[in-house]
């Protein structure tokens, strides 16, 4: 497992995380064999939104003897009434089903704790505003209960202010390239229709989307990475978007996305999970997801995908790594950015101009000219 950093902190995530919604009506057994496989493969965090009462027993149960291995995520405004899920503003109930929620998973904080479904406007200001929920938030970090504070959200504008704005840690947000072909503001719902591709014309790898991924990373909010299926839609031949990719490749598309810490993957059983677990030890060939550029909506000719077909370098510059910094100091050299440069082991400086890596590039991206503009952004 590799471990990536949770916002500005020492919280260690691993890449592979557990999404629970499928859970909700799965039995205790069901429940404790995925969590004991997660944690016998080290995975550590658990996204669980859901607030049925049985479902966070059965949770609680399976985490018992744990709480030092997992990373619980929390949401708030999450609620269950009447035997269905509901999303909620009041504060009251939205605090009254927090402390449920601790005490059901039997203990006394989580380690992130996320604004739930936030996604319009006029919700985010109400959310974010006076005697909102994250008031409620950021009083229940203060208190202990909470390490971390986060916003999940579908939608590009709302998740924008809330990242430029610096008012969260987290940010869980669906990435898969099938969504990733869409508007950033569009609707959640229209995204399932048979062809929400046709209106939008051709992607550049300057979409909205890429640039919230790009603004997350500079900002060092943490993206959780939801929905990296595209809820099965890329394991089927005839969906719309017309790409079709295994797990392996989405989550490594997911993963190589800037500002992402880890994805959400969700399992009905621990047969799924172990095909997300599988790559865990995938190779390179197996993560490849460049197939991608068979989709004529993607018009990314020249655009590093940070996909890593260039590699090996003779010289060993981790050249994915370098055009993700140069991409993101695009705007300016932020402290951000001069510390990944800096950390890199291997600067451009030792490029011996081979062009062996645009020979394998399936993107036409000109590296030997990246690694230029890098030496020249950032010479010290």
């Amino acid at each position: 497992m590799n471990y990536r950093t949770l916002g500005n902190s020492n919280i260690q995530a691993g890449t592979i995380g557990v999404g629970t919604e499928h859970l909700e009506k799965a039995d205790r057994s069901t429940i404790t064999s995925i969590v004991e496989l997660a944690v016998e493969n080290s995975i550590n965090y658990f996204d669980l939104f859901l607030a049925n009462p049985e479902f966070r027993d059965n949770f609680g149960y399976a985490f018992k003897g744990k709480r030092d291995k997992v990373l619980i995520a929390g949401h708030l405004g999450a609620l269950h009434i009447d035997g269905q899920y509901v999303r909620s503003r009041d504060v009251k109930k939205s605090e009254d089903f927090f402390y449920d929620m601790l005490k059901r998973f039997g203990t006394d904080y989580v380690d992130v704790l996320l604004i739930h479904f936030v996604d319009e406007e006029d919700d985010f200001e109400k959310t974010f505003g006076p005697n909102g929920l994250y008031e409620l938030a950021l009083r229940l970090q203060k208190e202990g209960r909470t390490r971390l504070v986060g916003m999940s959200s579908h939608k590009v504008p709302v998740s924008k202010k809330a990242v430029e704005n610096e008012l969260i840690d987290v940010l869980m947000f669906p990435i898969n390239p099938a969504f990733d072909l869409t508007a950033g503001d569009e609707e959640l719902d229209s995204l399932w229709k048979d062809d929400p591709y046709a209106k939008d014309g051709k992607l550049t790898s300057e979409s909205s989307r890429s640039l919230l991924h790009k603004l997350c990373a500079r900002k060092q909010v943490s993206l959780v990475a939801m929905k990296v299926y595209a809820a099965g839609w890329l394991f089927w031949k005839e969906n719309p978007s017309s790409i079709v990719l295994n797990s392996t490749q989405c989550l490594h598309y997911a993963l190589s996305r800037p500002g992402v810490t880890t994805t959400v993957p969700g399992c009905k059983s621990t047969d799924e999970l172990k095909a997300a677990i599988e790559y865990l030890t995938a190779t390179d060939i197996e993560k490849d997801f460049s197939k991608i550029n068979t989709n004529p909506a993607w018009n990314i000719k020249g655009s590093c995908m940070y996909c890593n077909h260039c590699l090996p370098c003779p010289v060993n510059i981790n050249i994915a790594r370098v055009i993700r910094i140069l991409d993101l100091a695009q705007e300016g050299i932020s402290p951000y950015t001069l510390k990944e440069y800096r950390n890199l082991d291997v600067k451009p400086d030792r490029c011996t101009e081979c062009r062996v890596c645009e020979k394998r590039c399936p993107f036409d991206v000109h590296i030997v000219e990246g690694m230029n503009k890098a030496l020249k952004l950032f010479k010290e």
